[in-house]
């Protein structure tokens, strides 16, 4: 029933995956809560919601405007569980606006599969990975990435080669110059310090440990028949999910190395993934899976909050 609620994409669904999402951001920030209520904490919050919401809408236009699933809502809504899955995903400002801003280089990266304006989209996508780097410094792997789709999506001319160098170079040279103007170097240096954690004690605990089972069995189960499908898919989609498989590697890379283990790192695998579940799930014929998936992800939210 509700799997079937969203096989179509129909203004009324925008509505309901608005009305989830302002629930999970409650429930998370209940769960996570550690501050005393003031004017500032409030309007701080209500700031972020609206942030987490346009996210939504971003990553909708993404999936939309490159085809990256099927004419339906399960991209959106597997979002949204992600997001309950990990609800320090919601607390960590630094990593949602990181992951806010790589929403616009992932926008002109997957769209990269079309000749228009080549040039001015891998400037713009290594513009973007470079302000994203100044609120988390591990999103520079993400010009990887870029450099996959120069690869797979045959850009890579000589100068399309060197434009992510001084477009990434761009708003960090920007920043510099503002932190040298304002003598605040040390700052800056914060900024681009390196840390690594390879410590995963936090994920033992029952909260991780049952979505990250959950996870992890059901991309194994969702990557073999995607990627078969994409195999015999037109050249063009066969590229776009290359690329896109590359982009889960490089997220469970940082997530990985990621000096922060409270689960907020795992914000980084939610685009991928949730375009990955979204294909296996369009393609699964038997209506019965798709409604245990579904309630399988509500089930376990439900567990993270009430346990």
């Amino acid at each position: 029933m509700i799997a079937n609620f969203f096989n179509k994409t129909k203004p009324i669904n925008f509505v309901v995956l608005s009305v989830m999402m302002i629930l999970v951001y409650i429930a998370s920030n209940i769960v996570v809560y550690s501050q005393g209520f003031s004017l500032i904490y409030l309007l701080k919050k209500g700031i972020f919601l609206f942030l987490v919401i346009l996210m939504i809408f971003i990553f909708n236009f993404i999936i939309r405007k490159n085809t990256l699933t099927d004419n339906n809502s399960y991209a959106i809504l597997f979002f949204i569980f992600l997001f309950g899955f990990f609800p320090y995903t919601l607390e960590n400002s630094k990593l949602l606006i990181a992951n806010f801003i790589l929403l616009f280089a992932f926008r002109r990266i997957y769209s990269l599969r079309t000749s228009i304006h080549s040039k001015e989209k891998i400037f713009d996508s290594a513009f973007w990975i470079g302000i994203a780097s100044m609120f988390y410094i591990w999103s520079f792997f993400f010009i990887i990435l870029l450099y996959g789709a120069i690869w797979v999506f045959n850009k890579g001319e000589k100068r399309n080669v060197f434009i992510p160098v001084f477009g990434f170079a761009t708003p960090v040279f920007l920043v510099y110059v503002y932190y040298l103007v304002t003598n605040n170097l040390i700052e800056f240096d914060h900024l681009r310090r390196i840390n690594y954690d390879f410590s995963f004690n936090t994920y033992a605990g029952f909260k991780f440990l049952l979505p990250l089972i959950f996870l992890l069995i059901l991309s194994i189960i969702s990557i073999y028949p995607t990627t078969k499908k994409s195999l015999v898919a037109k050249i063009d989609f066969k590229s776009t999910w290359t690329l896109l498989l590359l982009h889960i590697i490089l997220a469970l890379m940082i997530v990985i190395i990621s000096p922060i283990k409270n689960g907020s790192e795992l914000i980084f695998l939610f685009f991928p993934l949730s375009i990955l579940f979204a294909n296996f799930i369009q393609d699964t014929k038997k209506y019965w899976i798709k409604e245990s998936i579904v309630y399988i992800f509500i089930v376990i939210i439900g567990s993270i909050y009430l346990v």
